[in-house]
């Protein structure tokens, strides 16, 4: 359903992903599109040049958010759309819908594999959502997160570049602004950095039972039944939801109506018992949208 690599840490370069260039790119993967990075700027507008620029940087941004496959050989990529990026285009092609943005964020930000220390593909949005909330709390400032990522990663050239960019992802309008998973208070030095939990409503349960269906498929594969506290405890979920019981178990009951799992609270501790396939989860995923 989509392709999980481990993408380079300071893989962005400095570029935001603005949904634009995201929405170009997926029209040219669409198409099955190959070149080098110059060919797939003048095929797509996306600006790039010889050494640096903007093509390469959404590409993994599209790998990252699971929207594309992406393979590069002798400095030519072959791109092309996986099924989750294929619904995604069918429904939403400029990427204007919040919860289409929600869905990116959420596999932008997920974790990799089981491997200890736990990692994300996205490493530094891992970090920032789904690794950090012991350490940070709700409320912290960008300095408190890059000393957090030089702890975790070393001292690099460009890691409070790296920084700057993925907060900013959530705050300019351009690119996730819409879905407020960040909210930025004063200004400078002194700014202070909220996070904001996911909408716990209605329209937006088939996007969360796609996110469901889809990381169950990279980290518990071959398992149709897990333990709600070890799907939570590994995979990082809810606390990237910043979700309380209340809400989750709200959405439970409506995937439970929805024959999408079945959920077993007698044997101690509540249990999830796949019933649907990953196929139906993301071909649902507007299917709450008036």
């Amino acid at each position: 359903m989509i392709e999980r690599k481990s993408l380079p840490l300071n893989f962005p370069q400095t570029f935001l992903p603005e949904r634009r260039l995201l929405a170009k790119l997926l029209a040219f993967a669409a198409e099955n599109g190959r070149g080098e990075k110059t060919v797939i700027g003048k095929q797509t507008g996306i600006p790039t040049g010889k050494d640096t620029g903007k093509v390469e940087p959404m590409i993994y941004y599209c790998q990252g958010m699971g929207l594309v496959t992406a393979y590069r050989e002798s400095g030519e990529w072959q791109l092309g759309l996986t099924a989750l990026g294929r619904v995604v285009f069918q429904e939403d092609r400029y990427l204007g819908e919040s919860h289409t943005l929600w869905l990116l964020h959420l596999m932008l930000c997920r974790r990799l594999d089981l491997a200890s220390p736990p990692a994300g593909v996205a490493d530094a949005w891992f970090t920032l959502f789904a690794g950090s909330h012991f350490r940070l709390g709700t409320n912290f400032s960008q300095q408190d997160f890059l000393a957090f990522l030089i702890e975790r990663h070393g001292e690099k050239s460009y890691t409070k570049s790296l920084v700057g960019v993925a907060i900013r992802t959530y705050l300019e309008e351009s690119c996730l602004g819409m879905i407020t998973a960040l909210r930025q208070q004063g200004g400078g030095d002194d700014a202070i950095i909220e996070r904001c939990s996911a909408p716990s409503e209605r329209s937006y349960y088939p996007v969360y039972a796609a996110y469901l269906y889809l990381i169950w498929d990279e980290l518990f594969a071959g398992e149709n039944q897990i333990a709600l506290d070890r799907l939570a405890g590994e995979s990082r979920c809810f606390v990237l939801m910043g979700w309380d019981d209340v809400a989750i178990n709200r959405w439970l009951e409506w995937m439970v109506d929805k024959g999408l799992i079945q959920l077993d609270r007698y044997t101690g501790t509540a249990m999830l018992l796949r019933l649907g396939t990953t196929a139906q989860a993301v071909s649902n995923i507007y299917s709450e949208l008036i």
